[in-house]
């Protein structure tokens, strides 16, 4: 059966290290995607800087500094986008999921909202296995009221599969224990 992980945690706790080290971990044994949430906004905003013969890889929202120089733009076109149908990137997430390999397990290191939690299970339980994860660092708080609002409510309403707890610059123990999970999760 395929899996889909979807990994919890506020910004900067090391969500991406994690998804990226069991990537690396499962890509030994056969296929794997990392498919986030958000991509579809991403790519949206792509268009619209191609549309404006503005994009290249300096001015990608897929480039990390880019994408954290103009974070704003992304939090209002996504709270735009949400506020027409809330379920609008969980949506994407599993309707893009048949873009890949049948056999493709898929990492998401974005999920931030119950309800995307609510429509993968409905769209995908039968045909994946759902595993959730929560990745934390100790100092690291949630960077808006949104987000301390989103991931509280996945805390408080359910039972996660695999917590962490890191502490601050623990890139390689984070790292470790992605490559672990991976590989206890036969990926």
């Amino acid at each position: 059966m395929r899996t889909v992980v979807l990994i919890t945690g506020f910004a900067r706790a090391g969500k991406g290290t994690f998804a990226n080290a069991m990537i690396d971990a499962a890509k030994e044994e056969g296929y794997i995607e990392h498919l986030n949430f958000a991509d579809c906004l991403k790519l949206g905003l792509n268009e619209m800087l191609a549309t404006f013969g503005q994009l290249s890889d300096a001015t990608d929202f897929f480039n990390e500094q880019f994408k954290t120089k103009h974070r704003d733009i992304l939090v209002t076109a996504g709270r735009f986008a949400r506020s027409l149908d809330r379920n609008v990137f969980a949506k994407s997430f599993c309707n893009r999921i048949t873009d890949f390999r049948f056999d493709s397990h898929i990492i998401c290191s974005d999920w931030r909202y119950l309800n995307e939690l609510q429509v993968v299970k409905n769209d995908l339980g039968k045909t994946h296995r759902i595993i959730t994860v929560r990745v934390n660092t100790v100092g690291i708080e949630a960077a808006n009221e949104e987000e301390g609002l989103s991931i509280g409510e996945i805390t408080r309403e359910v039972p996660i599969d695999y917590e962490y707890t890191f502490m601050p610059n623990g890139k390689t123990h984070i790292e470790a224990e992605g490559r672990e999970l991976a590989r206890r999760l036969g990926l």
